[in-house]
């Protein structure tokens, strides 16, 4: 048998994440196994469950993963200007030049939500919570519609989504323009308070 390769944890966590984000979008959720996680990454499978429970968690760590880079991403668009009104677009030109640099991983991640939802971990709950945040901040400065946390976030996050997944079924780059500036609309129209 051949020798593994020694890593460090980090780096072991690593690699099993880019070897099932790989092997997923490759073969699909249900047509991926641990064993097969494990081979790619070139680790034991034993390896694979202490970091990894089961195949959900692993899911659930890369759909994080992809969380968090956009909400770094929204986040620069937001910071990038300073009135309120002009944030979003910036904001949403932000998160859909992410998910055309992450265009090849995108349908996995889209599938998540169908996938697991465990009660530990909700995908999405992260960029919601921070979408609210951001939100609450223009409505404290009078520049945005008073919108209950409940509605406007997951409005804001769906409405995001909708726009990916209409750019994703047609990916050229005219298209992408034309989605960023139709979300952009939508976005003013629904949550800026007109003068």
């Amino acid at each position: 048998m051949a020798k593994r390769r020694e890593m460090n944890p980090e780096g072991k966590r690593s690699s099993i994440m880019e070897a099932a984000e790989k092997l997923f979008v490759a073969h699909g959720y249900t047509g991926t196994s641990i064993a097969d996680v494990a081979k790619e990454a070139d680790v034991a499978v034993g390896s694979v469950y202490r970091l990894f429970p089961d195949k959900p968690a692993l899911l659930a760590a890369l759909h994080e993963r992809m969380e968090e880079a956009f909400i770094a991403a929204m986040e620069e668009g937001w910071n990038s200007v300073e009135g309120y009104p002009d944030r979003f677009e910036p904001m949403i030109s932000s998160i859909f030049d992410k998910v055309a640099e992450l265009r090849s991983v995108m349908p996995l991640y889209a599938m998540t939500k169908d996938m697991i939802g465990a009660a530990d971990y909700q995908p999405g709950a992260k960029m919601i919570k921070r979408i609210a945040e951001l939100y609450g901040h223009g409505v404290t400065a009078g520049a945005l519609r008073a919108i209950p946390p409940s509605i406007q976030a997951p409005l804001g996050h769906a409405m995001v989504e909708g726009g990916m997944r209409a750019w994703m079924s047609d990916p050229l780059p005219e298209k992408l323009v034309q989605v960023k500036a139709e979300v952009t609309e939508v976005f003013r129209r629904a949550f800026v308070l007109r003068g």
